[in-house]
């Protein structure tokens, strides 16, 4: 971690190579991932606020506005139920045809 001086304020910018990667050891991150505390207690709100009874009151609502041609209840019920569609891309070179690699190696 180096010590910058931005202004008249003292800056900690963590170490990077050359190539902009973060050197080894050197965190991007270095508070870390959340606490499993604060994440439990996130799911004993929303379900507090938002209990199995409401929920199921929730998605049946959906269906009955599904049923009447609901286009925005029916893709949210099929979002849940089923997932989203996974998006497809067509890969291909120039003019459509096939994609060429070059693998080259450097000696270390």
């Amino acid at each position: 971690m180096r010590i910058l001086i931005a202004g008249n304020k003292l800056v900690m910018a963590a170490a990077r190579k050359a190539n902009g990667q973060f050197a080894k050891g050197a965190s991007g991150n270095p508070k870390g991932r959340p606490k499993k505390e604060r994440e439990q207690r996130y799911t004993e709100i929303t379900m507090t606020t938002c209990t199995y009874k409401d929920w199921g009151a929730i998605v049946q609502k959906a269906v009955d506005q599904a049923k009447r041609g609901d286009a925005t209840a029916r893709k949210w019920l099929s979002d849940y139920l089923i997932g989203a569609p996974t998006q497809k891309h067509e890969h291909g070179g120039t003019d459509g045809g096939p994609l060429i690699f070059k693998v080259v190696y450097e000696d270390e």
